[in-house]
C-alpha cells in the first residue's frame, strides 16, 4: 500500500518487491495470477482499513452524533498517507474494473454518513446532500493533508466546525 501511494502502480514492480520481501518473483504468481489480480487485492485490503473499519469503529456509540463525530475524527485524523487515492483514481480514469471499485468505495462512504446524518434527524434529501458535501470536502482535506502532520488542536477545531455545519450542534 505505501508503494502503491507513493508511485501508483508504477511503484508496484513486482521485482523491486519479491527483493524487498525476500523472495524470489515467480513466489509472487503463486499468489496471484497476475498484477492486475495483486493490485485489485491490495485495492481490498485498503477498502478494509481505511473504509470500513472507520465504519465499525464510528458505529460503536449509541447516539448518532457520537457515531458521526467518531467518523469525523476517524476521516480527518488520518493525514501522511501518500497520494493512494490519488493513484487509485487515475487507475480508475485508465482501466474500467477499477473505475468500478472506486465509484463502490465512494458510493459505500457516502452511503454511510447519509445514513448517520438520517440517523441524526435529518430527512432523507438533507442527509444525502451533506453526506456529498462532506465527501467533497473530506477529497480537498486528503489533498492539502497528504503529506503533513495536523495537531489535535486543529483537528477538534475542525471537527467543531464540521459538527456545526453538518448537525447544527
Amino acid at each position: 500500500m505505501r508503494q502503491f501511494a507513493e508511485g501508483g502502480v508504477n511503484g508496484l514492480v513486482i521485482e523491486k518487491m519479491a527483493i524487498e520481501l525476500g523472495c524470489s518473483k515467480s513466489s509472487f504468481y503463486w499468489y496471484f495470477k497476475n498484477r492486475n489480480e495483486f493490485i485489485s487485492r491490495l485495492i481490498e485490503r485498503w477498502v478494509e482499513l481505511s473504509t470500513q473499519q472507520v465504519i465499525l469503529n464510528s458505529s460503536e456509540p449509541e447516539k448518532a452524533e457520537d457515531q458521526i463525530t467518531g467518523m469525523l475524527i476517524q476521516m480527518f485524523s488520518v493525514t501522511r498517507k501518500g497520494d493512494f487515492l490519488f493513484y487509485l483514481r487515475k487507475l480508475s480514469a485508465e482501466a474500467p474494473a477499477f473505475h468500478t471499485m472506486l465509484e463502490t468505495i465512494e458510493q459505500t462512504r457516502m452511503s454511510y454518513a447519509a445514513a448517520l446524518f438520517r440517523k441524526a434527524g435529518l430527512d432523507p434529501e438533507a442527509a444525502e446532500q451533506k453526506s456529498h458535501l462532506l465527501y467533497h470536502y473530506y477529497l480537498g482535506w486528503y489533498e492539502r493533508f497528504k503529506q503533513s502532520q495536523v495537531d489535535d488542536e486543529e483537528l477538534n477545531l475542525h471537527i467543531s466546525m464540521l459538527r456545526a455545519q453538518l448537525l447544527g450542534i
